[in-house]
């Protein structure tokens, strides 16, 4: 669409993380007088990252919004008066209040979006992300634009399929209920003979994942003997996994268990595993800020 390329990702199932890149040709009449977006360019890239996984913000009614507007006006003019100071004859304060009511009232999209520091077309299809490729501009100032006005698309379109997802999860759950297909976690640590029972994924259990994850999974994997064996197994966790919203997640703890099969005293991945179990359990109990500050440990472990 409006030649815009999907360079890596699935239309249909977002992963919350995009990228959108535009080439940059050089522009011979501002070549010597610089711009804005001299700083932002990389070797001829321009690329907005945005990461909408965690991002849920609260938006104030907009009862709630004039209530604040009319305080602060009527606020102003009280103090106005108390210091003895006159409105100007031509200022008509009913409807400069209907005005700022009408701007105040205007929905905003929060964007929480930032340019990449991306200087190779390679680097930037090696992330995990949905990535798009808006083309080859002369000059940096239309391409911005059009970066900047693409991720409010794709969020839009992300909490969209966000929402049916958690529409076909009441239904399937309302389901599995009538049907007593549900399992907790006593359930699947009293099976000692495979990790998971066949069928059974994140969305038909009912339980305390932490508990399963730290007493059944992670030890289980560990023990396993031959790297066949372990990924037979790691298969079953991501097939159990599939309906975590964070897949990369589920990959750190593959890697940070592949890395302690190797180096049993490997503190850094025994680190790693213990926060990427904390933070899946984070989630998966909807606690957003937790699941931040752990995904901000993360990212200092994994440098």
């Amino acid at each position: 669409m409006l030649g815009i390329e999907q360079k890596k990702g699935n239309d249909d199932n977002l992963c919350g993380r995009m990228i959108a890149y535009a080439k940059i040709l050089p522009n011979p009449d501002e070549r010597d007088s610089g711009t804005p977006f001299d700083d932002m360019i990389k070797n001829g890239l321009l690329a907005l990252e945005g990461d909408f996984r965690m991002f849920s913000p609260r938006v104030p009614s907009k009862k709630a919004i004039d209530r604040a507007v009319d305080d602060k006006i009527n606020d102003m003019l009280e103090s106005m008066q108390a210091d003895g100071v006159e409105l100007p004859s031509d200022m008509d304060v009913e409807q400069m209040r209907e005005r700022l009511h009408e701007l105040s009232s205007m929905e905003v999209i929060p964007i929480p979006a930032k340019i990449g520091n991306f200087t190779r077309e390679e680097d930037i299809l090696a992330e995990d992300a949905d990535i798009y490729y808006i083309g080859e501009f002369i000059g940096a100032g239309q391409a911005h634009f059009c970066l900047t006005t693409l991720p409010i698309y794709y969020q839009a379109r992300f909490r969209e399929q966000a929402r049916k997802k958690e529409m076909d999860f009441l239904n399937d759950a309302l389901e599995q209920i009538e049907s007593g297909a549900f399992m907790d976690t006593e359930d699947l640590q009293n099976d000692s003979e495979e990790l998971f029972p066949k069928g059974l994924t994140l969305n038909t259990f009912m339980g305390d994942l932490g508990k399963l994850l730290n007493t059944r999974v992670i030890p289980f994997l560990l023990a396993l003997e031959t790297e066949e064996q372990y990924n037979e197994q790691i298969k079953l966790f991501y097939e159990f996994m599939k309906g975590y919203p964070v897949q990369a997640d589920v990959k750190l703890i593959d890697l940070a268990l592949r890395d302690l099969r190797e180096k049993r005293d490997s503190s850094r991945a025994r680190k790693l595993l213990e926060l990427g179990c904390q933070k899946i359990d984070a989630i998966y109990n909807e606690n957003p800020q937790k699941a931040r500050e752990i995904g901000q440990e993360i990212a200092k472990f994994a440098q």
